[in-house]
């Protein structure tokens, strides 16, 4: 026997993707964004034998998932800018609280929907280990390292929260609390790490799309380099008469007065 509770949660910071419409991209909107449970509890380990999409969508939704890149929220914009191996803060606000813990991994190749790419990169947080315990629900602000090593134009970052608070078997011949299958949580955000990032929290422009070709938003941000950059032109015109002749030539003055001469 398993009892489920459900809980939910949110990554607000690096926005994921789900999320970014509250950050002001011009993302579709996901009102329930902190609801991306694999599906749900009998989805996920009746069905889909405990497996998740990568980004919380149900295993078995047809590709692409809607979380995934070219999915309806998937749109592979770049949401931050890392250094390579920066520690960085994530925020994550828990909207109902179900014991449990999170963790985060990254995957350098956007396009891949494989667990097992992210599998590669587990994120440790800044005092060592990898999961966080949330004591209740709220916001957190949680310092990270990012993996040693690892640098790429568009990563994506993988959010999973394990609640803990179904009863079931703990294997041992007893059933508790937090025993068993638990509901699962799941999130993307879309980074970039390289070598000298200008800003950690930027809001660039699309990076790569399911089609790979150039976005919209470039172009538009070219264009107005261009006209930044652009030779100033100036208007041409003609002198004025009085302008004609040398300014600093001055007329003769001409003395009106009569001209005093010595008497012989």
């Amino acid at each position: 026997m398993v009892v489920s509770v459900v809980g939910h949660g949110r990554v607000l910071q690096p926005p994921s993707r789900a999320s970014m419409w509250r950050s002001g991209f011009p993302t579709p909107h996901n009102y329930d964004d902190d609801g991306l449970n694999c599906g749900g509890f009998y989805r996920q380990y009746t069905i889909n034998k405990g497996k998740c999409g990568i980004c919380g969508d149900a295993y078995d939704m047809k590709p692409p998932k809607s979380h995934e890149l070219g999915g309806k929220y998937g749109q592979g914009i770049i949401v931050s800018n890392f250094e390579p191996e920066q520690i960085f803060t994530v925020t994550v606000e828990i909207t109902a609280y179900h014991r449990g813990y999170w963790y985060f991994k990254i995957c350098p190749n956007p396009k891949t929907n494989r667990q097992s790419c992210f599998d590669k990169y587990p994120v440790e947080l800044a005092t060592g280990g990898t999961n966080f315990y949330p004591s209740k629900g709220g916001v957190y602000k949680v310092k990270y390292r990012l993996p040693k090593g690892l640098v790429c134009d568009h990563c994506v970052l993988q959010w999973r929260y394990v609640a803990g608070n179904n009863w079931g078997f703990c294997g041992n011949g007893t059933s508790g609390l937090g025993c068993g299958n638990q509901e699962t949580f799941g999130a993307c955000s879309d980074i970039s790490i390289s070598e000298n990032s200008i800003d950690t929290d930027a809001r660039p422009v699309k990076f790569a799309t399911a089609s790979n070709d150039i976005s919209e938003d470039l172009n538009r941000i070219l264009n107005l380099l261009r006209k930044v950059t652009a030779k100033p032109k100036y208007k041409k015109t003609k002198p004025k008469p009085n302008q004609k002749k040398n300014r600093n030539h001055r007329k003769p003055r001409h003395d009106t007065r009569p001209s005093k001469r010595k008497k012989v």
